[in-house]
């Protein structure tokens, strides 16, 4: 046994030669070695579904949010059709973006300011938005009475990127 596993260590040793010797220093940035960054990569091309391409991943984000919130929501918040249901409170512009980044709930403080109510959609932040946090915890769409067509739920992938459009997509 023992011959065997010198044997084996003798056939490692000039394979251990042969490999690259590492830069100790590499890490801490304080190596000697200039490093070129090359040419910057540009962004490719992004199909959007009308056709139309664009480089700027927030035209997609912003694209694809409206398609979660149209399937999962407008049905009861607006922007469906006309015989769609009342949310309760009203709540009728889950569309309108630039309404839901200044728009505050009735009945929920907000967890930044208690004096005031959540807002609905608070840009760079989702978790103190008050869409994103119905939506991750289940509370929406809700469950219905029997008889009532069910409301699709939003997939973990819905939920992923309305976090990304929430929190790289919009601006104040």
């Amino acid at each position: 046994m023992m011959r065997t596993a010198t044997w084996i260590c003798l056939l490692c040793v000039p394979l251990l030669a042969a490999c690259q010797e590492l830069d100790s220093e590499a890490a801490s940035g304080s190596s000697e070695t200039e490093v070129d960054a090359g040419v910057a990569l540009d962004t490719p091309p992004i199909e959007l579904p009308d056709g139309e391409t664009t480089t700027d991943s927030c035209v997609a984000t912003m694209q694809q949010a409206t398609d979660i919130l149209t399937t999962n929501c407008s049905g009861c918040h607006g922007g469906g059709s006309a015989g769609a249901r009342q949310g309760q409170p009203p709540f009728d512009y889950v569309l309108d973006f630039d309404k839901l980044k200044t728009a505050r709930s009735a009945t929920v403080p907000d967890p930044i300011d208690a004096d005031m109510g959540m807002r609905f959609v608070r840009p760079g932040d989702p978790e103190n938005s008050r869409i994103w946090v119905r939506i991750t915890v289940g509370e929406m769409p809700p469950e219905l009475p029997i008889g009532v067509d069910p409301i699709p739920r939003p997939t973990i992938s819905d939920a992923s990127l309305l976090y990304s459009w929430i929190s790289e997509c919009l601006t104040e």
